[in-house]
Protein backbone atom coordinates (compact mmCIF):
# COMPACT_ATOMS: atom_id res chain seq x y z
CA UNK A 1 0.00 0.00 0.00
CA UNK A 2 3.06 2.78 1.07
CA UNK A 3 4.34 1.49 -2.29
CA UNK A 4 1.92 3.33 -4.38
CA UNK A 5 -0.26 5.26 -1.50
CA UNK A 6 2.94 7.39 -1.15
CA UNK A 7 3.95 7.83 -4.85
CA UNK A 8 0.11 8.84 -5.54
CA UNK A 9 -0.19 11.12 -2.61
CA UNK A 10 3.14 13.19 -3.98
CA UNK A 11 1.18 13.61 -7.72
CA UNK A 12 -2.40 15.05 -5.82
CA UNK A 13 -0.36 17.15 -3.92
CA UNK A 14 0.95 18.51 -7.16
CA UNK A 15 -2.12 18.42 -8.77
CA UNK A 16 -3.68 20.16 -5.87
CA UNK A 17 -0.72 22.87 -6.10
CA UNK A 18 -0.84 23.63 -9.64
CA UNK A 19 -2.88 21.50 -12.57
CA UNK A 20 0.13 22.32 -15.15
CA UNK A 21 2.59 20.56 -13.09
CA UNK A 22 1.72 17.34 -14.68
CA UNK A 23 0.67 16.29 -17.46
CA UNK A 24 2.11 15.38 -21.76
CA UNK A 25 6.01 14.89 -21.73
CA UNK A 26 7.89 15.01 -24.63
CA UNK A 27 10.36 12.04 -24.79
CA UNK A 28 12.70 13.02 -27.58
CA UNK A 29 14.04 9.90 -30.16
CA UNK A 30 17.07 10.00 -31.78
CA UNK A 31 17.51 8.72 -35.32
CA UNK A 32 14.67 8.20 -37.56
CA UNK A 33 11.63 7.02 -34.88
CA UNK A 34 9.14 9.42 -33.97
CA UNK A 35 8.72 10.63 -30.01
CA UNK A 36 6.43 10.26 -27.95
CA UNK A 37 4.66 11.28 -24.79
CA UNK A 38 4.17 10.29 -21.62
CA UNK A 39 2.29 11.15 -18.79
CA UNK A 40 5.11 13.02 -16.50
CA UNK A 41 5.96 16.26 -14.31
CA UNK A 42 6.07 18.66 -16.43
CA UNK A 43 8.02 21.40 -14.30
CA UNK A 44 11.59 21.02 -13.78
CA UNK A 45 11.75 22.63 -10.76
CA UNK A 46 8.78 20.38 -8.92
CA UNK A 47 10.78 17.05 -11.04
CA UNK A 48 14.16 18.07 -9.17
CA UNK A 49 12.63 18.51 -5.77
CA UNK A 50 10.12 15.55 -5.88
CA UNK A 51 12.82 12.84 -7.68
CA UNK A 52 15.93 13.94 -5.43
CA UNK A 53 14.12 14.32 -2.33
CA UNK A 54 12.66 10.52 -2.45
CA UNK A 55 16.66 9.79 -3.34
CA UNK A 56 17.95 11.81 -0.06
CA UNK A 57 15.02 10.29 1.79
CA UNK A 58 15.82 6.66 0.59
CA UNK A 59 19.98 7.68 0.89
CA UNK A 60 19.76 8.88 4.29
CA UNK A 61 17.37 6.31 5.88
CA UNK A 62 19.54 3.98 4.95
CA UNK A 63 23.09 5.68 5.60
CA UNK A 64 21.24 6.32 8.98
CA UNK A 65 20.51 1.95 9.40
CA UNK A 66 24.62 1.32 7.96
CA UNK A 67 25.81 3.79 11.18
CA UNK A 68 23.86 1.70 13.35
CA UNK A 69 24.76 -1.35 12.00
CA UNK A 70 28.68 -0.48 11.90
CA UNK A 71 28.47 0.28 15.50
CA UNK A 72 26.44 -2.29 16.39
CA UNK A 73 29.25 -4.54 14.76
CA UNK A 74 32.64 -2.71 15.85
CA UNK A 75 31.14 -2.93 19.75
CA UNK A 76 30.08 -6.66 19.15
CA UNK A 77 33.41 -8.38 17.08
CA UNK A 78 35.83 -5.94 17.47
CA UNK A 79 36.51 -4.41 14.27
CA UNK A 80 37.68 -7.60 12.71
CA UNK A 81 38.65 -8.19 9.49
CA UNK A 82 35.37 -9.97 8.71
CA UNK A 83 32.88 -7.54 10.52
CA UNK A 84 34.59 -5.11 7.86
CA UNK A 85 33.67 -6.52 5.21
CA UNK A 86 30.05 -7.37 6.52
CA UNK A 87 29.21 -4.14 6.99
CA UNK A 88 31.08 -3.43 3.27
CA UNK A 89 28.41 -6.03 1.95
CA UNK A 90 25.87 -4.77 4.21
CA UNK A 91 26.61 -0.98 2.42
CA UNK A 92 25.77 -2.98 -1.11
CA UNK A 93 22.69 -4.06 0.32
CA UNK A 94 21.01 -1.14 1.76
CA UNK A 95 21.01 1.13 -0.84
CA UNK A 96 24.11 2.28 -2.51
CA UNK A 97 22.25 2.41 -5.70
CA UNK A 98 20.40 5.09 -4.20
CA UNK A 99 23.68 7.02 -4.14
CA UNK A 100 24.80 6.39 -7.93
CA UNK A 101 21.43 8.18 -8.78
CA UNK A 102 22.26 11.60 -7.13
CA UNK A 103 25.28 11.01 -10.20
CA UNK A 104 22.66 10.79 -12.55
CA UNK A 105 22.83 14.66 -13.99
CA UNK A 106 25.00 16.05 -16.09
CA UNK A 107 27.22 14.86 -18.65
CA UNK A 108 27.77 11.70 -17.21
CA UNK A 109 23.71 11.02 -16.74
CA UNK A 110 23.20 7.67 -19.50
CA UNK A 111 26.44 5.70 -18.27
CA UNK A 112 25.24 6.30 -14.59
CA UNK A 113 21.41 5.33 -15.46
CA UNK A 114 22.13 2.07 -17.06
CA UNK A 115 24.40 1.46 -13.82
CA UNK A 116 21.66 2.42 -11.84
CA UNK A 117 19.43 -0.08 -13.54
CA UNK A 118 21.66 -3.19 -13.54
CA UNK A 119 22.94 -2.71 -10.12
CA UNK A 120 19.49 -1.93 -8.28
CA UNK A 121 17.61 -4.97 -9.48
CA UNK A 122 20.62 -6.61 -8.20
CA UNK A 123 20.65 -6.19 -4.91
CA UNK A 124 18.05 -8.79 -4.12
CA UNK A 125 20.21 -11.02 -5.55
CA UNK A 126 22.78 -9.96 -3.53
CA UNK A 127 21.21 -10.15 -0.23
CA UNK A 128 21.16 -13.91 -1.40
CA UNK A 129 24.54 -14.16 -1.66
CA UNK A 130 24.68 -12.80 1.71
CA UNK A 131 22.33 -14.93 3.21
CA UNK A 132 24.09 -17.92 1.43
CA UNK A 133 27.25 -16.82 2.92
CA UNK A 134 26.13 -16.85 6.65
CA UNK A 135 24.34 -20.10 6.52
CA UNK A 136 27.65 -21.64 5.55
CA UNK A 137 29.18 -19.65 8.24
CA UNK A 138 26.86 -20.95 10.63
CA UNK A 139 27.13 -24.69 9.46
CA UNK A 140 30.73 -24.20 9.43
CA UNK A 141 30.44 -22.94 12.79
CA UNK A 142 28.29 -25.90 13.87
CA UNK A 143 30.32 -28.90 12.41
CA UNK A 144 33.48 -27.58 14.39
CA UNK A 145 31.74 -27.79 17.57
CA UNK A 146 29.97 -31.16 17.11
CA UNK A 147 33.95 -32.11 16.18
CA UNK A 148 35.21 -30.31 19.24
CA UNK A 149 32.59 -32.37 21.49
CA UNK A 150 32.57 -35.86 19.68
CA UNK A 151 36.62 -35.72 20.64
CA UNK A 152 36.08 -34.63 24.20
CA UNK A 153 33.53 -37.52 24.96
CA UNK A 154 35.79 -40.15 23.62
Amino acid sequence: LAGWGIPAGVIFIIIGINTNFYGRHLIPVNGNYNSTNMCWITNTIVHYVTNVAYFILVFLGNTTMLIVVCVKVVRLKGGDKKSIFTVLGLTCLLGITYGIAFFSYGPQSVPVLYLFCILNPLQGFFIFLWYCMLIRSSSNTASETSKSSRSTTN
